[in-house]
């Protein structure tokens, strides 16, 4: 039980660290423009977290490619942490779709961040987590 209590000593810790404030949106149905469908979103609750590569053992954002509409795309291994109160991706969907729009950055965070979109393609889960770690695809402006 000691451990669990100290969970959230590491949850607000991981919390601290999260200089990037996100605008998210949801898949909400598809819409036709000019014969083209395009997919319609619904804002969800804005929320801060980080960009970050998969383990402590590096500072670089770990990638691995997959094939997303046909074209090859960086896969952020854990790249997206947002907090553990944060209303993440549905189960059933397990949070493909979900986009997730840097806004705003405090020091020391890299500027460059702003005005990145990253589009959410699974939601991991595991038993006393600090932090959620959304795998996700840059998307390209």
């Amino acid at each position: 039980m000691r451990a669990i209590r100290r969970l959230g000593a590491f949850q607000a810790r991981a919390e601290s660290l999260m200089g990037c404030m996100f605008d998210v949106h949801s898949p909400n149905g598809t819409d036709t423009v000019d014969d083209i469908e395009v997919q319609v979103y619904a804002d969800e609750e804005p929320t801060f977290g980080k960009v970050q590569g998969g383990s402590q053992s590096t500072s670089d954002t770990a990638t691995r490619y997959v094939k997303v509409g046909g074209v090859e795309r960086p896969v952020l291994a854990a790249g997206l942490h947002i907090p553990i109160s944060a209303v993440v991706p549905k189960a059933g969907d397990r949070g493909v779709g979900w986009e997730y729009e840097c806004t705003a950055v405090t020091d020391p965070a890299d500027q460059a961040l702003v005005g990145r979109r990253y589009l959410v393609v699974n939601v991991p889960a595991k038993t006393y987590a600090t932090a959620r770690r959304l795998d996700v695809v840059e998307v390209p402006q």
